[in-house]
Protein backbone atom coordinates (compact mmCIF):
# COMPACT_ATOMS: atom_id res chain seq x y z
CA UNK A 1 0.00 0.00 0.00
CA UNK A 2 1.34 3.53 -1.00
CA UNK A 3 2.45 5.56 2.41
CA UNK A 4 0.41 8.30 3.23
CA UNK A 5 3.55 10.87 1.92
CA UNK A 6 2.33 9.54 -1.43
CA UNK A 7 -1.13 9.57 -1.65
CA UNK A 8 -3.07 12.59 -0.24
CA UNK A 9 -6.09 14.72 -1.35
CA UNK A 10 -4.93 17.48 -3.52
CA UNK A 11 -6.83 21.00 -4.99
CA UNK A 12 -4.50 19.61 -8.49
CA UNK A 13 -7.29 16.70 -9.76
CA UNK A 14 -4.44 15.22 -12.02
CA UNK A 15 -2.33 14.05 -8.67
CA UNK A 16 -5.09 14.05 -6.41
CA UNK A 17 -5.97 10.72 -4.21
CA UNK A 18 -9.40 9.99 -3.26
CA UNK A 19 -11.11 10.88 0.04
CA UNK A 20 -9.42 9.60 3.15
CA UNK A 21 -11.79 5.94 3.49
CA UNK A 22 -12.91 6.91 6.64
CA UNK A 23 -14.66 10.09 5.15
CA UNK A 24 -17.50 7.69 4.50
CA UNK A 25 -17.94 5.55 7.67
CA UNK A 26 -16.30 7.76 10.22
CA UNK A 27 -19.75 9.07 12.89
CA UNK A 28 -17.59 12.13 13.54
CA UNK A 29 -17.18 12.80 9.71
CA UNK A 30 -20.79 12.65 9.60
CA UNK A 31 -21.44 15.05 12.09
CA UNK A 32 -19.71 17.85 10.38
CA UNK A 33 -21.01 17.18 6.93
CA UNK A 34 -24.42 17.65 8.71
CA UNK A 35 -23.24 20.79 9.91
CA UNK A 36 -20.90 22.11 7.09
CA UNK A 37 -22.79 20.83 4.67
CA UNK A 38 -26.39 20.14 4.64
CA UNK A 39 -27.52 22.71 7.26
CA UNK A 40 -25.84 25.48 4.86
CA UNK A 41 -26.55 24.18 1.52
CA UNK A 42 -30.20 24.85 -0.50
CA UNK A 43 -31.70 21.59 -0.42
CA UNK A 44 -34.01 20.25 -2.76
CA UNK A 45 -37.54 19.21 -1.33
CA UNK A 46 -40.49 18.52 -3.80
CA UNK A 47 -41.90 20.31 -6.54
CA UNK A 48 -44.38 23.61 -7.63
CA UNK A 49 -46.86 20.94 -8.94
CA UNK A 50 -47.75 20.61 -5.36
CA UNK A 51 -48.09 24.02 -4.09
CA UNK A 52 -50.02 25.55 -6.76
CA UNK A 53 -52.73 26.93 -4.19
CA UNK A 54 -52.96 28.78 -1.11
CA UNK A 55 -52.84 26.43 1.52
CA UNK A 56 -50.90 23.78 -0.10
CA UNK A 57 -47.97 22.31 1.61
CA UNK A 58 -45.58 19.78 1.44
CA UNK A 59 -43.40 17.95 4.07
CA UNK A 60 -39.17 16.98 4.09
CA UNK A 61 -36.57 15.96 6.45
CA UNK A 62 -33.01 17.66 6.12
CA UNK A 63 -30.91 14.99 8.23
CA UNK A 64 -33.25 15.32 11.51
CA UNK A 65 -34.61 18.45 10.60
CA UNK A 66 -38.23 18.50 9.74
CA UNK A 67 -39.37 21.15 7.21
CA UNK A 68 -42.49 22.16 5.73
CA UNK A 69 -43.28 24.51 2.84
CA UNK A 70 -46.58 26.34 2.44
CA UNK A 71 -48.07 28.34 -0.52
CA UNK A 72 -49.45 31.65 1.60
CA UNK A 73 -52.24 33.36 1.25
CA UNK A 74 -50.60 36.12 -0.31
CA UNK A 75 -49.17 33.56 -2.97
CA UNK A 76 -45.90 33.64 -1.89
CA UNK A 77 -43.89 30.55 -0.54
CA UNK A 78 -42.99 30.51 3.11
CA UNK A 79 -40.66 27.47 4.86
CA UNK A 80 -40.52 26.88 8.34
CA UNK A 81 -39.61 24.09 10.77
CA UNK A 82 -41.92 21.25 11.14
CA UNK A 83 -42.21 21.83 14.59
CA UNK A 84 -44.43 23.59 16.93
CA UNK A 85 -43.56 26.61 19.39
CA UNK A 86 -45.26 25.02 22.59
CA UNK A 87 -43.33 21.90 23.52
CA UNK A 88 -42.11 20.82 20.11
CA UNK A 89 -44.35 18.36 18.43
CA UNK A 90 -43.81 17.92 14.82
CA UNK A 91 -46.85 19.93 13.41
CA UNK A 92 -47.85 18.23 10.26
CA UNK A 93 -47.21 15.16 7.98
CA UNK A 94 -47.46 14.15 4.43
CA UNK A 95 -48.54 16.66 1.71
CA UNK A 96 -51.69 18.16 1.35
CA UNK A 97 -53.88 21.55 1.94
CA UNK A 98 -54.31 23.44 4.77
CA UNK A 99 -54.65 27.44 5.61
CA UNK A 100 -54.89 26.55 9.58
CA UNK A 101 -51.94 24.32 10.72
CA UNK A 102 -53.40 23.18 14.09
CA UNK A 103 -50.58 20.88 16.24
CA UNK A 104 -51.48 17.60 17.43
CA UNK A 105 -50.65 17.37 20.58
CA UNK A 106 -52.19 20.65 22.66
CA UNK A 107 -54.06 22.23 19.44
CA UNK A 108 -52.15 25.79 19.15
CA UNK A 109 -52.97 26.87 15.70
CA UNK A 110 -51.01 28.51 12.87
CA UNK A 111 -51.65 30.56 9.78
CA UNK A 112 -49.90 30.12 6.55
CA UNK A 113 -47.79 32.81 7.62
CA UNK A 114 -46.64 30.63 10.45
CA UNK A 115 -48.41 33.38 12.84
CA UNK A 116 -49.73 31.86 15.81
CA UNK A 117 -53.42 32.31 15.73
CA UNK A 118 -54.76 30.38 19.11
CA UNK A 119 -53.36 28.68 21.96
CA UNK A 120 -56.13 27.11 24.65
CA UNK A 121 -56.01 28.96 28.17
CA UNK A 122 -54.00 31.99 26.70
CA UNK A 123 -56.26 34.01 28.27
CA UNK A 124 -55.48 33.10 31.63
CA UNK A 125 -51.63 33.01 31.87
CA UNK A 126 -49.73 35.81 32.68
CA UNK A 127 -48.13 37.64 30.25
CA UNK A 128 -48.94 35.38 27.02
CA UNK A 129 -48.57 36.90 23.87
CA UNK A 130 -49.50 35.16 20.37
CA UNK A 131 -47.16 37.43 18.95
CA UNK A 132 -44.30 35.90 20.83
CA UNK A 133 -44.66 32.54 19.44
CA UNK A 134 -44.57 32.60 15.79
CA UNK A 135 -43.27 29.45 13.63
CA UNK A 136 -39.33 29.53 12.82
CA UNK A 137 -38.77 30.34 9.25
CA UNK A 138 -36.51 28.88 6.55
CA UNK A 139 -35.35 30.48 3.88
CA UNK A 140 -37.17 29.23 0.57
CA UNK A 141 -36.53 29.85 -3.37
CA UNK A 142 -37.42 27.62 -6.16
CA UNK A 143 -35.62 27.04 -9.68
CA UNK A 144 -38.46 26.15 -12.46
CA UNK A 145 -40.22 23.75 -10.97
CA UNK A 146 -38.33 22.90 -7.68
CA UNK A 147 -38.48 23.58 -4.26
CA UNK A 148 -35.40 24.16 -2.29
CA UNK A 149 -34.89 25.27 1.48
CA UNK A 150 -31.98 26.58 3.40
CA UNK A 151 -31.47 26.38 7.17
CA UNK A 152 -28.71 28.63 6.94
CA UNK A 153 -29.72 32.71 6.99
CA UNK A 154 -26.44 33.76 5.99
CA UNK A 155 -26.22 32.00 3.04
CA UNK A 156 -25.93 33.20 -0.69
CA UNK A 157 -28.98 32.71 -2.77
CA UNK A 158 -30.03 30.06 -4.49
CA UNK A 159 -29.85 31.76 -8.24
CA UNK A 160 -26.05 33.36 -6.72
CA UNK A 161 -24.67 29.47 -5.70
CA UNK A 162 -25.78 27.93 -8.99
CA UNK A 163 -25.75 30.57 -11.57
CA UNK A 164 -26.43 29.87 -15.21
CA UNK A 165 -27.74 26.23 -14.19
CA UNK A 166 -31.51 26.89 -14.75
CA UNK A 167 -30.36 28.25 -18.30
CA UNK A 168 -28.37 25.29 -19.33
CA UNK A 169 -31.36 23.56 -18.48
CA UNK A 170 -33.73 25.37 -20.41
CA UNK A 171 -30.56 25.39 -23.19
CA UNK A 172 -30.47 21.51 -23.16
CA UNK A 173 -33.32 19.45 -22.11
CA UNK A 174 -36.30 19.91 -25.07
CA UNK A 175 -39.69 21.11 -23.54
CA UNK A 176 -38.09 22.08 -20.18
CA UNK A 177 -40.58 23.93 -18.77
CA UNK A 178 -43.50 21.69 -20.03
CA UNK A 179 -42.30 18.66 -18.37
CA UNK A 180 -44.70 16.74 -15.64
CA UNK A 181 -43.57 14.44 -12.72
CA UNK A 182 -44.38 10.95 -14.08
CA UNK A 183 -42.29 8.31 -12.22
CA UNK A 184 -41.12 8.11 -8.75
CA UNK A 185 -38.91 5.11 -7.69
CA UNK A 186 -37.26 5.20 -3.92
CA UNK A 187 -33.50 3.17 -2.90
CA UNK A 188 -32.68 2.53 0.36
CA UNK A 189 -28.66 2.04 -0.21
CA UNK A 190 -26.23 0.66 2.44
CA UNK A 191 -23.43 2.99 1.64
CA UNK A 192 -22.30 6.45 2.59
CA UNK A 193 -24.00 9.03 0.28
CA UNK A 194 -20.81 10.63 -1.08
CA UNK A 195 -20.25 7.16 -2.71
CA UNK A 196 -23.62 8.11 -5.17
CA UNK A 197 -21.79 11.42 -5.98
CA UNK A 198 -18.44 9.25 -6.59
CA UNK A 199 -19.87 7.33 -9.51
CA UNK A 200 -20.11 10.75 -11.52
CA UNK A 201 -17.82 9.21 -13.87
CA UNK A 202 -17.71 6.66 -16.80
CA UNK A 203 -14.49 4.92 -15.83
CA UNK A 204 -17.16 2.21 -14.49
CA UNK A 205 -19.37 2.06 -17.31
CA UNK A 206 -17.67 -0.35 -19.36
CA UNK A 207 -17.93 -2.72 -16.21
CA UNK A 208 -20.75 -1.99 -14.01
CA UNK A 209 -23.37 -1.43 -17.40
CA UNK A 210 -23.84 -4.50 -19.63
CA UNK A 211 -24.27 -3.19 -22.99
CA UNK A 212 -22.88 0.58 -22.71
CA UNK A 213 -22.33 1.95 -26.40
CA UNK A 214 -23.84 4.95 -26.04
CA UNK A 215 -20.35 6.91 -26.52
CA UNK A 216 -16.60 6.15 -27.68
CA UNK A 217 -13.80 8.04 -26.45
CA UNK A 218 -13.54 10.21 -30.05
CA UNK A 219 -13.18 13.81 -29.82
CA UNK A 220 -15.60 16.19 -28.44
CA UNK A 221 -17.90 12.64 -27.05
CA UNK A 222 -17.74 13.35 -23.52
CA UNK A 223 -17.32 17.00 -22.83
CA UNK A 224 -17.25 18.36 -18.98
CA UNK A 225 -17.95 21.70 -17.72
CA UNK A 226 -17.27 22.72 -14.25
CA UNK A 227 -18.47 25.27 -12.31
CA UNK A 228 -18.36 26.06 -8.03
CA UNK A 229 -21.48 24.17 -7.52
CA UNK A 230 -22.01 22.71 -10.15
CA UNK A 231 -21.16 20.64 -13.31
CA UNK A 232 -22.15 19.12 -16.40
CA UNK A 233 -21.43 16.42 -18.77
CA UNK A 234 -22.05 16.08 -22.46
CA UNK A 235 -22.41 12.67 -24.07
CA UNK A 236 -23.14 12.63 -27.13
CA UNK A 237 -24.44 9.73 -29.09
CA UNK A 238 -22.53 7.32 -31.16
CA UNK A 239 -24.08 7.75 -34.75
CA UNK A 240 -25.30 3.79 -34.70
CA UNK A 241 -27.18 5.14 -31.19
CA UNK A 242 -28.24 7.74 -32.49
CA UNK A 243 -29.87 6.10 -35.72
CA UNK A 244 -31.43 3.32 -34.16
CA UNK A 245 -33.38 5.26 -31.78
CA UNK A 246 -34.65 7.45 -33.89
CA UNK A 247 -35.72 4.77 -36.33
CA UNK A 248 -37.44 2.94 -33.31
CA UNK A 249 -39.17 6.52 -32.33
CA UNK A 250 -39.99 8.15 -35.66
CA UNK A 251 -43.56 7.04 -35.66
CA UNK A 252 -44.31 7.66 -31.91
CA UNK A 253 -42.71 11.20 -31.62
CA UNK A 254 -42.53 14.89 -32.68
CA UNK A 255 -38.31 15.11 -34.16
CA UNK A 256 -38.14 18.29 -31.84
CA UNK A 257 -39.39 16.51 -28.70
CA UNK A 258 -36.91 13.97 -29.03
CA UNK A 259 -33.53 14.42 -26.93
CA UNK A 260 -30.74 13.05 -29.16
CA UNK A 261 -27.76 13.19 -26.52
CA UNK A 262 -27.42 12.46 -22.81
CA UNK A 263 -26.36 15.15 -20.42
CA UNK A 264 -25.63 14.86 -16.89
CA UNK A 265 -25.62 17.35 -14.37
CA UNK A 266 -24.50 17.25 -10.45
CA UNK A 267 -25.57 19.91 -8.10
CA UNK A 268 -23.83 20.05 -4.99
CA UNK A 269 -23.94 18.86 -2.34
CA UNK A 270 -26.48 16.17 -3.17
CA UNK A 271 -28.23 16.17 -6.77
CA UNK A 272 -28.08 14.53 -9.97
CA UNK A 273 -30.09 15.54 -13.21
CA UNK A 274 -30.43 13.89 -16.24
CA UNK A 275 -31.54 14.07 -19.76
CA UNK A 276 -31.40 10.80 -21.85
CA UNK A 277 -31.83 10.37 -25.33
CA UNK A 278 -35.38 9.95 -25.26
CA UNK A 279 -38.61 11.75 -25.44
CA UNK A 280 -37.79 14.96 -23.72
CA UNK A 281 -37.38 13.99 -20.49
CA UNK A 282 -35.72 15.39 -17.42
CA UNK A 283 -34.57 13.19 -14.59
CA UNK A 284 -33.59 13.83 -11.11
CA UNK A 285 -31.58 11.90 -8.46
CA UNK A 286 -31.90 13.03 -4.89
CA UNK A 287 -30.26 11.60 -2.14
CA UNK A 288 -29.86 11.74 1.73
CA UNK A 289 -27.96 10.98 4.39
CA UNK A 290 -29.08 8.19 6.90
CA UNK A 291 -26.35 7.17 8.67
CA UNK A 292 -22.28 7.05 7.94
CA UNK A 293 -23.12 3.80 5.79
CA UNK A 294 -26.10 4.41 4.79
CA UNK A 295 -28.62 6.32 2.28
CA UNK A 296 -31.79 7.01 0.90
CA UNK A 297 -32.03 8.12 -2.71
CA UNK A 298 -34.97 8.99 -4.78
CA UNK A 299 -35.34 8.96 -8.61
CA UNK A 300 -37.93 10.90 -9.90
CA UNK A 301 -38.81 10.83 -13.73
CA UNK A 302 -40.31 13.92 -15.33
CA UNK A 303 -41.66 13.84 -18.85
CA UNK A 304 -43.37 16.51 -21.59
CA UNK A 305 -45.83 13.67 -23.79
CA UNK A 306 -49.19 13.70 -21.80
CA UNK A 307 -50.38 10.80 -21.57
CA UNK A 308 -47.20 8.86 -21.96
CA UNK A 309 -45.88 7.10 -24.73
CA UNK A 310 -44.63 3.34 -24.23
CA UNK A 311 -40.66 5.03 -25.47
CA UNK A 312 -41.62 7.24 -21.76
CA UNK A 313 -42.15 4.10 -19.69
CA UNK A 314 -39.61 2.20 -20.94
CA UNK A 315 -36.87 5.24 -20.86
CA UNK A 316 -38.56 5.70 -17.00
CA UNK A 317 -38.22 2.31 -16.50
CA UNK A 318 -35.09 1.39 -17.85
CA UNK A 319 -33.22 4.20 -15.90
CA UNK A 320 -34.94 3.91 -12.47
CA UNK A 321 -34.66 0.12 -12.11
CA UNK A 322 -32.15 -1.13 -14.68
CA UNK A 323 -29.81 1.52 -14.88
CA UNK A 324 -29.80 3.35 -11.45
CA UNK A 325 -29.69 -0.42 -9.48
CA UNK A 326 -26.25 -1.24 -11.45
CA UNK A 327 -24.51 1.17 -9.55
CA UNK A 328 -26.13 0.58 -6.15
CA UNK A 329 -24.64 -3.07 -5.68
CA UNK A 330 -21.23 -1.75 -6.45
CA UNK A 331 -21.44 1.52 -4.01
CA UNK A 332 -22.77 -1.32 -1.62
CA UNK A 333 -19.22 -3.44 -1.82
CA UNK A 334 -17.69 -0.07 -1.83
CA UNK A 335 -18.40 0.97 1.62
CA UNK A 336 -17.85 -2.64 2.77
CA UNK A 337 -14.21 -2.23 1.37
CA UNK A 338 -13.22 0.85 2.56
CA UNK A 339 -13.12 -0.09 6.47
CA UNK A 340 -10.15 -2.57 5.69
CA UNK A 341 -7.15 -1.81 7.27
CA UNK A 342 -5.48 -2.40 4.40
CA UNK A 343 -6.99 0.57 2.69
CA UNK A 344 -6.45 4.31 3.38
CA UNK A 345 -6.62 6.39 0.08
CA UNK A 346 -6.82 5.31 -3.36
CA UNK A 347 -5.90 7.27 -6.57
CA UNK A 348 -8.20 9.37 -8.43
CA UNK A 349 -7.90 8.21 -12.40
CA UNK A 350 -7.69 11.64 -14.10
CA UNK A 351 -6.27 11.83 -17.58
CA UNK A 352 -4.74 14.96 -19.40
CA UNK A 353 -7.48 15.30 -21.99
CA UNK A 354 -10.15 14.54 -19.39
CA UNK A 355 -11.85 11.48 -21.71
CA UNK A 356 -14.59 9.91 -21.02
CA UNK A 357 -13.18 7.27 -18.56
CA UNK A 358 -11.28 10.36 -16.39
CA UNK A 359 -12.31 10.85 -12.87
CA UNK A 360 -12.03 14.40 -12.83
CA UNK A 361 -16.30 14.72 -11.99
CA UNK A 362 -15.92 12.66 -8.97
CA UNK A 363 -12.80 15.34 -7.72
CA UNK A 364 -14.68 18.00 -8.43
CA UNK A 365 -17.35 16.77 -5.84
CA UNK A 366 -14.98 15.26 -3.36
CA UNK A 367 -13.13 18.99 -3.89
CA UNK A 368 -16.19 21.02 -2.36
CA UNK A 369 -16.36 18.18 0.23
CA UNK A 370 -12.88 18.35 1.52
CA UNK A 371 -12.75 22.29 1.57
CA UNK A 372 -16.88 21.83 3.34
CA UNK A 373 -15.00 20.50 6.49
CA UNK A 374 -11.02 21.68 6.29
CA UNK A 375 -11.04 25.17 4.39
CA UNK A 376 -9.55 25.85 1.28
CA UNK A 377 -5.87 25.46 2.02
CA UNK A 378 -4.30 22.43 1.38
Amino acid sequence: MPSDSALRFSSDPTRSATLPGHYYYDPEIFEREAEQIFYKSWQFVGFTFDLKDPGDYITADILDQKIFVVRGKDGALHAFYNVCMHRGHVLVEGCGNKTIFTCPFHAWSYDTSGDLKAAGNAENVAGFRLDDFHLSGVRVDTMAMLVFVNLDPAASSLADEVPGLLDDWREKVKRFDNVKLAYTQHFDIAANWKLIFDQNECYHCASIHPGFDTITDTPDVWVSTEHKRWLTHLMRSTEKVRQLRVAESEKQHDPETWQDDIYVWQMFPNLLFITHQAPANFKIVHAMPVAPDHSHEVVYCLNFNDPLTSDDVDYNLTFANEINPQDIAPMESQQRGLRSRGYSMGRLMIDRERTWISEHATHHFDKQVWEALNGPNY
